[in-house]
């Protein structure tokens, strides 16, 4: 399934050209960033200039179905893919899976057997270490989860630790393992001290098992975490989905011996800020990424995409989830940062309700719903995982949808480029000089002549290293860079 992708203007410069003849040179002007879906009418007004616009349209994304699960081989599907060579592995609610990555060769590799020592009902991912998995349940063991390992061919399942709801130990745990120095460490939903959830830290063979934080709430405090820690040097950045000033949620940054454990940020909820946030924080240099299931000034309160410094500061929406055919709404996984763009899905929202895959730019001023579930035997349904990215090739699991409507595994590709971040324009010996970055590859120059009934059509000028030079005459022309 392919959908076409509208423009977005992301950088325009206005030459004010006075005649072909002119002895000085135009005056130059560097318009405000605007990302729209059109570019406005309103800059016809300029009958003499030379327009330029920097329009990213992205190309069209391919949606393919790898898998659809079955009732006995596994079913619904839950948290994220990783990926070994050309291998993908995953979990359902009942076991441990693997496939190729062109959808061929599934296999179990391990089914949960449910409570009695055995794990069960897990809802995140597995984390790969050499020839290792390493995951957790919510469920199973003493009741309240299991850590385990089992190895990639399926052999040697171990549980690690069995979760508990005592002081000393935790409960529920929704998130990932993170590997960090050869230990493993994650957070519980529940147990620990107030029973509010922890953060702790094992061996790798299950053993050295502390809890480092034992959540609290109330203002200076997080409570019941959902995601997977974020490791940056030897501190993690983490969220909770309760706690807080508004009691709705934090994000937190402690260091990975357990210590310094600071508040970042307390979400507000609607109608400024999200709440809750379900999953985990991207990284991306000194800048956090992240998501909420609820919160914005939307009534019905679906959701924020995020972001907000490392120390703290600059906390930014990025985007209000609206819902409707035309927009996602309630996500419940993380981002992923691909080409410039935050790739993600919602749980519902789109054209038939049943949840979408978006992209958002990393400043917010450019969002796309570009595929939207739509269930059946040919499309997937309900995501509550989060995409992983693969070249330029991204690939997740949706619950529900596929033959039996037990979920399927799928791929969006054909991913654009990263989008240059701006043309730029001198004016020199009576001639324009239009340029770009010699490093932004796989763009095409385009000129338009009248933005309202004119079509853009390539530049038929020779280009060299990214600069062309062109002498403007008296009227509009408009350029700017494609990916087809």
């Amino acid at each position: 399934m392919k959908t076409k992708h509208i423009c977005h203007v992301i950088g325009l410069l206005l030459a004010k050209v006075l005649s072909s003849h002119a002895q000085t040179p135009p005056t130059i002007t560097q318009q405000p960033t605007n990302r729209t879906s059109s570019l406005g009418s309103s800059i016809l007004k300029f009958t003499t200039a030379l327009l330029l616009t920097v329009a990213t349209t992205a190309s069209a994304q391919t949606f393919t179905l790898l898998h659809s699960f079955a009732s006995g081989a596994g079913p619904y599907p839950v948290g994220s893919l990783i990926l070994s060579n050309a291998t993908l592995y995953g979990m359902t609610l009942s076991g441990v899976f693997k496939m190729n990555t062109n959808g061929s060769g599934y296999t179990n590799l391990h089914s949960f057997g449910g409570f009695a020592g055995n794990a069960a009902g897990p809802h995140a991912a597995l984390t790969l270490s050499g020839t290792n998995l390493y995951g957790m349940t919510v469920e199973g063991g003493a009741g309240v989860g299991v850590a385990f390992r089992v190895s990639t061919n399926g052999i040697g399942y171990t549980a690690l630790h069995y979760f508990n709801s005592r002081e000393t130990n935790g409960a529920s745990p929704y998130g990932s393992l993170t590997l960090a120095n050869g230990a493993l460490y994650g957070t519980t939903h529940h147990g620990g001290t107030n029973n509010l959830g922890t953060l702790f830290r094992m061996d790798s063979d299950g053993g050295g098992y502390t809890s480092l934080h034992a959540f609290a709430g109330g203002t200076n405090d997080g409570a019941n975490p959902f995601g997977d820690l974020t490791l940056s040097g030897t501190n993690f950045y983490g969220t909770t989905s309760q706690g807080g000033a508004a009691g709705l949620g934090v994000v937190f940054r402690m260091n990975t011996n357990g210590t310094g454990y600071t508040n970042l940020h307390s979400f507000t909820g609607y109608p400024n800020e999200g709440a809750g946030p379900p999953g985990s924080l991207t990284l991306d240099g000194s800048t956090l990424y992240g998501m909420t299931q609820e919160g914005g000034p939307n009534s019905a309160r679906l959701g924020v995409v995020f972001k907000m410094n490392t120390d703290g500061s600059g906390y930014t929406n990025l985007h209000f989830f609206a819902g409707g055919t035309g927009d996602g709404a309630t996500p419940m996984g993380s981002l992923t940062l691909a080409n410039g763009w935050l790739y993600g899905m919602t749980s519902v929202g789109g054209a038939s309700n049943k949840g979408t895959v978006f992209r958002v730019s990393t400043d917010g001023r450019s969002y796309t719903n570009f595929h939207s579930f739509a269930g059946g035997t040919n499309d997937g349904a309900t995501a509550y995982g989060s995409l992983m990215l693969s070249g330029s090739t991204l690939y997740g699991v949706t619950y529900y949808g596929g033959t039996n409507n037990y979920g399927v595994v799928f791929t969006l590709s054909n991913l654009p480029p990263e989008p240059p971040t701006s043309l730029t324009i001198k004016y020199l010996n009576q001639q324009a000089i239009v340029s770009w970055p010699t490093s932004v590859l796989g763009w095409t120059l385009q000129t338009n002549n009248n933005l309202a009934t004119g079509t853009w059509g390539n530049y038929s000028g020779p280009i060299i290293s990214n600069t062309v030079t062109n002498s403007p005459t008296q009227g509009n022309l408009f350029f700017r860079l494609w990916h087809p």
